[in-house]
C-alpha cells in the first residue's frame, strides 16, 4: 500500500530510509538514472508518459521489496503543499530534506550523498526562488482537468504540463535534469501523478489509452512500452497483474464527491465555508470547469466532506489563488515540447 509520506510514522520512514540507503550502496540510484536518461524522449511529450512512468516506480518498488518485502513508495500529496511549497513537511529533515547549501543537499534521507550518474557529484537541489519555490498547481486546476477529459491525450498533456513540470522546477538541482532519478523526490512525485491517474481511471476510464508516442505511432493498450518491451496493457491496472499495489483511501468507488477528498485533503473545516467554494461559482462556470460536480449535485443538496478540497480559499481569506510557476523555455526545449501547446495550457490555468 502506497500511503502519504507525511502520514508515516518515525518508525515507518526509518524503514523506508533503510531500503534507500542500501539500494544506493549497491548502485540502484545510477541504475534507474541511466534508464531514465536514455529513454527520456521515448516517455515525454507523449502519451507513454503514464503508463510508462507506472512500470518504471513499479520496479524501482520491487526492487525495494528485495530488502524489506514491506517497502512500498510513498506519495507525496503535491496538491495539499502546492501554495507554499517550500514549507513543506516532506522537505524538512525528518523525511528527504531541503534545499541546497550550494545546491548540494545537507539533510534528511538523502543528505551529502555524492550521486554516481552521470559523473560524481552531490545530489544538488535548488529552489527556484532561492530559499522559496513559486507555487504548484493547485487541487482546483488539477481536479477541473480530471473532469474535463475523457480521452488520455489530453489529461496526460494538462498534467504533464502543469504540475509534473512545476513540481521538477521548482525544486531544480538533480530534479531539472534528464537524471532526475537521483532524487528521491522523483518518485514521491511520480507515485502522487500515478496516484492521480489511477483516480482518474477509476471514474470509468480503466481502459482509456490513446494518443501518439514520440515519433506519431498511434498508441494502443497493445503498444510495447519503451526500454520494458511490455505491451502497454501490463501497467494499467492497480491491484492486477504486477502492478500489486493499491493507494491508501483508494479503491474504486466511482462517486464523484467521494473520490473528490481522496485527491487532496480537505483545506476548509465546515460545511458552511465549503458552500461558498464551487457552489458559490455561477452555474455556466461550474458546467465548465467541474461538468462533474455539476452533474452529481441534486440541486439544494448540501456538498460532502470532498467539495472543501478543491473549492477557492480566496472565496474565505479574500486573497486570489497564487499563480504556478510556467515552464521555462530550457524545460520546453529540453523535453521538446509544443510552445504553443504548452503556452495554451498555462494561460488556461
Amino acid at each position: 500500500v502506497r500511503r502519504d509520506i507525511a502520514s508515516l510514522s518515525p518508525q515507518e520512514w526509518g524503514r523506508v530510509a533503510n531500503v534507500l540507503q542500501r539500494m544506493k550502496q549497491d548502485g540502484w540510484f545510477e541504475y534507474y538514472a541511466n534508464i531514465h536518461n536514455r529513454e527520456f524522449s521515448n516517455i515525454h511529450g507523449n502519451d507513454n508518459f503514464f503508463p510508462w512512468h507506472r512500470r518504471f516506480l513499479r520496479d524501482f518498488e520491487e526492487v525495494g521489496q528485495r530488502y524489506d518485502k514491506g517497502f512500498a513508495v510513498p506519495y507525496w500529496d503535491e496538491l495539499r503543499d502546492s501554495h507554499n511549497p517550500a514549507s513543506s513537511v516532506v522537505l524538512s529533515s525528518r523525511f528527504i530534506g531541503g534545499n541546497g547549501f550550494g545546491s548540494c543537499v545537507k539533510d534528511g534521507v538523502q543528505g551529502s550523498w555524492t550521486m554516481g550518474f552521470p559523473n560524481n557529484h552531490c545530489l544538488a537541489r535548488s529552489f527556484d526562488r532561492g530559499s522559496q519555490m513559486q507555487p504548484w498547481y493547485g487541487p482546483e486546476y488539477i481536479f477541473s482537468v480530471m473532469q474535463r477529459y475523457n480521452d488520455m491525450h489530453n489529461f496526460r498533456e494538462h498534467i504533464e504540463y502543469s504540475l509534473h513540470g512545476s513540481v521538477h522546477l521548482g525544486m531544480g538541482g538533480d530534479m531539472s535534469t534528464f537524471w532526475s532519478t537521483n532524487d528521491f523526490a522523483f518518485w514521491l512525485h511520480h507515485a502522487n501523478l500515478d496516484r492521480l491517474w489511477d483516480q482518474w481511471q477509476s471514474w470509468g476510464h480503466g481502459n482509456t489509452m490513446d494518443g501518439r508516442d514520440r515519433n506519431g505511432t498511434a498508441l494502443s493498450l497493445g503498444s510495447s512500452l519503451p526500454h520494458y518491451g511490455e505491451p502497454i496493457s501490463t501497467a494499467m491496472y492497480v491491484g492486477s497483474g504486477r502492478m500489486c499495489f493499491q493507494y491508501a483511501g483508494g479503491g474504486t468507488n466511482k462517486h464523484i464527491l467521494r473520490t473528490m477528498s481522496r485527491v487532496t485533503q480537505p483545506l476548509l473545516s465546515t460545511a458552511g465555508e465549503a458552500d461558498a467554494g464551487l457552489h458559490a461559482l455561477p452555474e455556466a462556470l461550474r458546467r465548465k470547469w467541474f461538468p462533474l460536480l455539476e452533474s452529481n449535485v441534486p440541486a439544494g443538496s448540501a456538498p460532502m466532506n470532498g467539495t472543501r478540497s478543491i473549492q477557492s480559499v480566496s472565496r474565505v481569506s479574500g486573497k486570489p489563488l497564487p499563480y504556478p510557476g510556467p515552464l521555462t523555455d530550457m524545460w520546453v526545449a529540453m523535453h521538446g515540447f509544443d510552445r504553443a501547446i504548452v503556452s495554451r495550457i498555462m494561460a488556461e490555468s
